[in-house]
């Protein structure tokens, strides 16, 4: 990283403001924004996989504390309730934090393997957990011991699981998904997509012009034409432009991370 600053800022005092000297500094901007980006993500995964992990500690103190044999007294099932309810409540804030989790590890494709098995094994953690307080219930019902918050939360968690595997889903497919636009310089122009040799700059782009799809499935777009070139910014080496039988031009995205990295919308000017 120290050396890729430091080759721009040579480059800068032989070229001046030379449009080689101005993209390397564009493409070291976009770099370091995107590294930054990725430690902050990192940072505030860490910090909430170390939240649900106090969160399970504290469950499993407020286990050892339940006892269903003994006297059923007032005051027993005065400290028996509060327990339990400790319990929901520790449940319902780590149910919380896991999904939030599993939706930032869906949005950031450099989240390592590891990262991701930590996070399922808090999600298993989870459904032990919520098992555990379901037999609860159930030995509390044979004891006579009624709490209805108990008997509820079981409900909701089932609930709240199913709903949030499917925003998920949902966030996921939303975060996975680009746009890309094939034209002449005079359709991209019409369209308002090229302004004076900008790139979607203008407020006035018919952002209908272009076609959604899913970086994760897109890995090249034939462009029925001899002469093709990118005009969105896309990182050099993340893709190539290779001809086919019929000497037309192909782009092949070779590391979408990469490509997607620094715009979700792609603009190739054909002729």
């Amino acid at each position: 990283m120290l050396s890729l600053l430091a080759a721009v800022t040579v480059l800068s005092g032989c070229n001046g403001n030379s449009k080689a000297s101005q993209e390397l500094k564009e493409k070291n901007d976009s770099l370091m924004i995107a590294i930054e980006q990725r430690d902050a993500s990192i940072d505030e995964m860490l910090e909430c996989i170390r939240i649900v992990e106090e969160g399970f500690s504290k469950i499993n103190e407020a286990q050892g504390r339940i006892s269903v044999t003994g006297e059923n007294d007032i005051n027993r099932k005065a400290k028996l309730q509060e327990d339990v309810q400790y319990i929901i409540g520790q449940l319902e804030k780590n149910n919380s934090y896991i999904a939030k989790l599993k939706k930032m590890v869906a949005g950031n494709e450099k989240a390592s393997k590891e990262l991701k098995g930590v996070i399922a094994s808090l999600e298993k953690q989870l459904e032990a957990k919520n098992s555990e307080l379901t037999a609860l219930a159930e030995q509390l019902k044979q004891k006579d011991i009624q709490i209805t918050e108990l008997n509820n939360i079981i409900s909701d968690l089932t609930q709240q699981n199913t709903a949030q595997e499917l925003r998920i889903i949902e966030k996921e497919k939303e975060l996975n998904k680009v746009w890309y636009v094939i034209g002449t310089k005079k359709e991209l122009k019409n369209e308002k997509i090229l302004i004076g040799g900008d790139v979607l700059l203008g407020k006035g782009a018919n952002m209908a012009y272009f076609t959604a799809t899913d970086k994760n499935t897109l890995s090249e777009i034939a462009t029925h034409s001899k002469k093709a070139k990118l005009l969105s910014s896309h990182p050099e080496g993340s893709y190539t432009i290779a001809e086919d039988e019929k000497g037309m031009d192909i782009l092949k995205i070779t590391d979408k991370n990469a490509f997607w990295s620094i715009t979700r919308y792609l603009v190739i000017q054909v002729r």
